[in-house]
């Protein structure tokens, strides 16, 4: 058997210095191919992810002030002033937003400060310092509570000055305001006060405008003729600020 031989290194061929750096510029040439297709993509989900980030502040804004815009007056008499103030990045106004109710189950006499009651709705909402309005057939008053609502009283801070028969309707009057307001990095975030606390609805806002319209359709400044609210946000991406998203909607006033 022959034994095995190892071939005369001499008639071996090696790469070239040429062949080397042809091979080498062809690596490097697919590596940053790969590599800028690598950033490209980064660059993509950065955008794709600011942008539902910026449709989400939008529009959860818009629908949060859209369905409490729409309530605006609601549980307050006839003739009841319902709108604070009205500008444009800023809408004070009443409601009772949780249509929290009760009834008179006895005759509450000029002077008295615990009225007997039955809740009909939202009796969690019956809290000290909310506005409740006493209604009859021919009056209405508005006073402040003196405590939490009891099971089957309310306190009031000062005695009722008309008298009201059983059955007169109680309901809290929500005071709501929603306003533009500065954050970090030069944008604004939109911010709700109900009855004196305040919340954040949404971040990373550029701008709030609000256009109050009469039942034609036409702008006004007159708190009693505003039947719509127009409503035009804009959120800025965070790390592509030179891309915007906006929405616009429209609030037809259910109480106007």
């Amino acid at each position: 058997m022959k034994g095995f031989e190892s071939p005369d290194i001499r008639n071996l061929r090696g790469a070239s210095l040429v062949e080397l750096m042809v091979s080498s510029l062809v690596f490097l040439l697919v590596a940053a191919g790969g590599m800028r297709f690598l950033i490209l993509q980064h660059q993509w989900a950065v955008r794709q992810e600011d942008t539902a980030e910026a449709q989400q502040q939008v529009r959860a804004a818009a629908d949060f002030m859209g369905r409490e815009i729409a309530l605006l007056g609601f549980g307050l008499p006839e003739g009841d002033v319902r709108i604070l103030k009205a500008s444009g990045q800023e809408v004070e106004f009443l409601a009772n937003l949780h249509a929290a109710a009760a009834r008179l189950t006895e005759t509450a006499p000029d002077g008295l400060k615990q009225l007997s009651i039955r809740y009909e709705n939202g009796s969690d909402q019956f809290k000290l310092g909310r506005t409740i309005s006493i209604c009859s057939l021919d009056r209405c008053e508005r006073h402040v509570l003196a405590q939490d609502g009891g099971i089957d009283n309310l306190q009031l801070t000062e005695g009722i000055t008309n008298n009201f028969s059983p059955n007169s309707t109680i309901q809290v009057i929500n005071h709501i305001r929603y306003a533009l307001k500065p954050a970090a990095a030069a944008q604004f975030k939109l911010i709700r006060t109900v009855d004196g606390g305040a919340n954040s609805v949404a971040e990373g806002l550029d701008d709030l405008e609000l256009v109050y319209l009469n039942q034609n359709g036409q702008s006004t400044t007159t708190f009693a003729d505003i039947r719509r609210i127009r409503i035009h946000l804009t959120a800025r991406m965070a790390r592509t600020p030179d891309k915007i998203r906006f929405l616009e909607t429209e609030v037809y006033l259910r109480n106007g």
